[in-house]
């Protein structure tokens, strides 16, 4: 299923209606971009799983002026607009980025894209896939959603997600757009997510949470350098 199909909408429409579907969706994605400011050296390759339209990517590749992209996404008509954002500075890949190689880099990012992989033993395959094309002192930034681990938090969080989706559309096609999206996208913990990149080698931060959506920095260490402790608490 292509993305318009999996939103219900026209591809051409995909910047302005994710605007509608994603709460705070313009502070993730400048939130992810700023993570990146725990690069200590200059980038020469970013790689961006799911790219989608490249407004990610675009972000990202403003900030690092010198690093080309690599855009993986398996449906061809995203990738025709992230070209459109980031000109000849795009690498396009059709590809799964599940089972696509991915080729050494300094930065990788996904923005709303992981939550298409649906077992935890997949996510944490990619999640060491990354580790090992990163180069040592690399970072993975992920934007997305992450649910609290109490499952009274989670129910308010949907409910704020289903408000925000509401004023847009009203209450009975934000409770369907929920409950379409749930046969396809699958939500793990913050905590989860957290632990299974630790689990692979990466140090984690947290550098912005909101209602059900975080923004994950998970270096890879340097050779030599001694690993951080990271004490997570439960959201």
């Amino acid at each position: 299923m292509s993305v318009a199909e999996h939103l219900g909408i026209e591809t051409t429409e995909y910047d302005q209606q994710i605007l509608a579907f994603i709460p705070f969706y313009e502070e993730i994605l400048d939130q992810a971009a700023a993570a990146l400011d725990t690069l200590e050296r200059p980038a020469r390759v970013l790689v961006d799983l799911g790219t989608g339209s490249g407004a990610l990517a675009a972000r990202c590749a403003a900030r690092l002026k010198a690093a080309a992209v690599v855009g993986i996404d398996r449906d061809p008509q995203m990738l025709v607009l992230a070209a459109e954002r980031l000109g000849r500075r795009l690498r396009p890949v059709v590809a799964n980025f599940e089972t696509a190689p991915i080729p050494a880099c300094d930065v990788v990012t996904a923005s709303f894209s992981l939550h298409h992989v649906a077992a935890p033993a997949a996510k944490r395959k990619v999640f060491a896939k990354v580790f090992h094309a990163l180069r040592p002192g690399g970072v993975f930034v992920i934007a997305d959603c992450a649910t609290a681990s109490s499952p009274r938090l989670q129910a308010r969080d949907v409910a704020n997600w289903r408000d925000h989706l509401a004023a847009r559309h009203g209450r009975g096609r934000a409770s369907r757009f929920l409950k379409a999206w749930a046969e396809e996208d699958t939500y793990f913990t913050l905590n989860q997510e957290m632990a299974w990149l630790r689990a692979v080698g990466f140090c984690v931060d947290l550098p912005w949470r909101k209602s059900a959506f975080a923004v994950i920095a998970a270096s890879k260490p340097r050779a030599g350098s001694r690993r951080r402790t990271v004490r997570v608490p439960c959201f």
